[in-house]
């Protein structure tokens, strides 16, 4: 006979495996449809890849700023999904898509206009060129970018986030040959990665469509039919949920340019050895992501169903399983880290400040784990607001500040520069973890009284 315990533990295993391994695999494609655009760039020229890199530091927090606030339909949806409120579903979804196109329509007057900021950036004429060009090529996309995107929240809420995986899959492998069409054949340099983008965003977003409606695994929750107008309370619903989430990673950006921004004045050294050792933390943390991203959609489909006891032990699996990804995340930069940074550089200078840096990351591989994870059940709970909170306290009162100031401190005390920054950050993700933690607890609790 099957101990229960052993038994729910398998069946909570097998659901988040279901929805979470296809979200992974489309983490890390979006990772590798950046990474080929910069490959791809670098061998046209290092200018364009330089403009290319400007224009993501601009690109990247309006897209969070704008677009992001879609990112609030997953939980939403997610919720209603365990209630089988499945006209619920379609009407608000199709509401969300009127926010969807309003929100989009901003993006592209944000992305478009972008050419005013950089009179205010430091960079060669024809580097910032190339960075205006691909921005404004690229904000035609804006409104099939933010549409794509709430059918993404919709369809990873109703747990069918294979379908999304699919489509990030099909844009991946379809963004090599247009690179090459409008990168080198048509010889528009890194540009040409905004057109490439733009034709394969309004791509995704057709084939989107054609599957959820015709696809049989979208049957009880097809959305077409008659018109529906936009109504205030469904858009006043998306922005107080999916406005704090975008903030939040807004927020949390902030601190990582920060971060570059404070390094570069310690030279070129130290800026990139923090580039390398950032750029694989990232990947490390492909994993604890996707598993706090299951987390809010098997959270909310719990609490939808009323099924608190099951939804706060989905809660403690989520943040038990992220302590085991974590300390496997140890173990490879423990094991593989000079390996992986002879990867990006032959430079034995910027390789050492890489392998100093990925040896502090080791420290708060645990705690930004387990911190994402407790944010992903608040999302389950459409606790967002909170969530933000405490990444601005995190990382705007004490991550960033302190980073500041252990870097041009005393060396005598802690260490300074590069290392200094970055010990300032693991302690806004201490600081982050444990204030989750605690909001999660109250909400877990919360539950309970409700058994």
């Amino acid at each position: 006979m099957i101990d229960l315990n052993v038994a729910n533990f398998y069946r909570e295993a097998k659901r988040f495996l279901a929805i979470g391994v296809p979200i992974l695999g489309t983490q890390i494609v979006m990772y590798g449809l950046t990474t080929t655009d910069y490959i791809m760039a670098g061998y046209y020229s290092s200018d364009d890849l330089a403009g290319l890199g400007l224009a993501a530091s601009i690109f990247n927090p309006l897209y969070f700023l704008t677009a992001g606030v879609m990112f609030g339909i997953n939980p939403i949806i997610a919720q209603l999904y365990g209630q089988k409120s499945f006209e619920e579903i379609k009407l608000k979804t199709r509401r969300f898509i009127w926010v969807a196109f309003f929100i989009g329509f901003l993006f592209f007057l944000a992305l478009s206009n972008a050419y005013l900021i950089f009179n205010f950036i430091e960079a060669e004429e024809h580097i910032k060129q190339i960075a205006i060009d691909y921005l404004k090529i690229i904000s035609l996309g804006a409104i099939p970018m933010t549409i794509y995107q709430a059918l993404r929240g919709y369809s990873e809420g109703i747990t069918e986030t294979k379908t999304v995986f699919l489509i990030s899959l099909a844009i991946f492998l379809l963004n090599i040959p247009f690179n090459y069409l409008f990168i080198f054949y048509f010889d528009l340099g890194g540009v040409g990665c905004g057109y490439a983008t733009t034709v394969l965003v309004v791509i995704g977003l057709i084939c989107f469509w054609l599957i959820t409606l015709f696809s049989d695994r979208y049957k009880e929750t097809r959305l077409y039919g008659k018109f529906i107008n936009p109504e205030i309370s469904s858009s006043i619903e998306l922005f107080k949920i999916g406005v704090p989430i975008s903030f939040g990673v807004f927020v949390e950006l902030s601190m990582f340019s920060g971060a570059a921004l404070i390094i570069s004045f310690f030279g070129a050294t130290a800026l990139a050895g923090h580039t390398i050792a950032l750029n694989l933390v990232g990947l490390l943390f492909m994993l604890p992501l996707s598993l706090g991203l299951a987390s809010a959609i098997r959270v909310g489909n719990l609490i939808g169903e009323k099924n608190y006891t099951q939804a706060n032990y989905a809660t403690n699996f989520s943040l038990k399983i992220s302590l085991l990804v974590a300390s496997l995340n140890m173990l490879i930069i423990l094991v593989f880290g000079s390996f992986l940074i002879s990867i990006y550089t032959d430079n034995s200078e910027v390789a050492m400040m890489a392998l100093v840096l990925l040896y502090y990351a080791i420290i708060f591989q645990i705690p930004d784990a387990v911190g994402f994870s407790a944010v992903g059940s608040l999302r389950g709970h459409k606790d967002t607001f909170g969530p933000m909170v405490n990444l601005v306290i995190s990382y705007w009162v004490f991550a960033l500040p302190l980073g500041v100031y252990f870097a041009f401190g005393d060396e005598k005390y802690v260490p300074n520069q590069a290392e200094g920054m970055w010990i300032g950050m693991i302690i806004g993700i201490v600081v982050s973890m444990i204030l989750n933690l605690r909001r999660l607890k109250t909400k877990k609790n919360k539950l309970k009284e409700l058994f």
